[in-house]
């Protein structure tokens, strides 16, 4: 199991010099709002490939009274007998550098990162399933994401051959070959992505059904992916053929519509009760917050049991509507898959139900 030690500032955000021991198991930052406690998460996830789950620019990670002189962060990170000494920092151009023991070689980066992944929870996802369809698809692209680093590069390229068809389409004397390979390029990555979510899917609702842990949550529910294509076309991942011969007689179309009107850009993900298919979106906040939280554990657990791989677990201020349920899930996350956890929250009495479970960094 990897896990952080520790975490040094220098210059980023509102720090501009602070440093954090952690514990293996169970960490818990308390602090006044506005203090920082999220920028602690958010540097813990910006040792993963990307922007770090705020998907900030990086010139923004500045503290802003030091403009000119940039941000370090820096930590150990033990995985079994190894320690890896890991920096991240701003270039002149403003990217993230990664130097894994002192080495920025891609081979490095890549192989230290391949060690762990990250699973998070942020407030805004209480809302998640009554939120917009492209927050719950990019939710679940995360999850992929946390086995899959290179997910990340397929939904970029389905993005990228999805708007050079849009530009083509525009030009009414486009080049035939040209708009063939692009809708290639669409119909491949876009099979990968929606074959990629449906196994996820799968994999969860598997688990979801036999996870026996919010003993007082009665509400049994499943998780589905709505397409209007992938419905009619059912596996269209699975018949390229078909999906190719669709994108094309589509153009006239997607020439008014000015985009591409078929594909997973516009899927959507539902969770229904197993017994009547009652739309989770109809819950409490409470309610909704107790079902991302088990989507969470279901992923920790298909990661654990079926990969073999322990993620690393970033909760933002998650005791919030905190019922005896979602305390429940939180003791289980902590106590039985023996994962390291990072909770924030402003008072120490909001971690009484953790007992001497917890390790607290406070931040003055």
């Amino acid at each position: 199991m990897g896990y952080f030690q520790n975490i040094n500032f220098n210059n980023y955000r509102n720090f501009s010099k602070s440093s954090f021991n952690f514990d293996k198991g169970c960490n818990i930052i308390l602090g006044n709002n506005g203090s920082g406690k999220t920028n602690i998460l958010e540097g813990i996830s910006l040792f993963d490939k990307g922007r770090g789950f705020r998907k900030e620019k990086i010139y923004n990670l500045i503290n802003y009274n030091n403009l000119d002189i940039g941000f370090e962060i820096n930590s150990f990170f033990k995985n079994e007998n190894t320690d890896f000494n890991i920096d991240v920092f701003n270039s002149e151009n403003n990217s993230k550098k990664i130097s894994i023991n002192n080495s920025i070689e891609v081979e490095s980066v890549k192989h230290f990162q391949s060690l762990f992944s990250i699973i998070y929870f942020l407030p805004e996802m209480e809302r998640l399933f009554v939120s917009n369809p492209s927050s719950r698809r990019n939710f679940l692209d995360r999850l992929i994401f946390t086995f899959n680093k290179k997910y990340s590069s397929i939904i970029n390229s389905y993005k990228k051959a999805v708007n050079e068809r849009n530009i083509l389409l525009k030009n009414i004397t486009y080049d035939e070959n040209w708009i063939k390979i692009v809708e290639d390029n669409i119909v491949k990555f876009g099979s990968i992505i929606y074959k990629s979510r449906e196994n996820q899917v799968q994999n969860i609702n598997t688990i979801l059904n036999t996870l026996n842990v919010a003993t007082n949550f009665s509400y049994n529910f499943f998780l589905k992916i709505n397409d209007k294509f992938l419905d009619k076309n059912s596996p269209a991942y699975e018949n390229p053929e078909l999906y190719s011969s669709i994108i094309k007689n589509n153009r006239k179309i997607d020439f008014i519509s000015r985009g591409c009107t078929i594909g997973p850009h516009l899927s959507d993900l539902s969770g229904y009760s197993r017994a009547t298919k009652f739309n989770v979106n109809q819950l409490s906040t409470g309610q909704q917050k107790t079902v991302i939280l088990l989507i969470i554990l279901a992923q920790c657990k298909y990661l654990i049991d079926k990969l073999e791989f322990k993620p690393i677990i970033l909760l933002d201020e998650v005791c919030s509507h905190l019922d005896y349920v979602n305390r429940e899930l939180l003791l289980y996350l902590i106590e039985e898959l023996n994962v390291q956890v990072f909770l924030t929250g402003t008072e120490k009495s909001f971690f009484s139900f953790l007992s001497t479970k917890g390790h607290y960094c406070n931040i003055s």
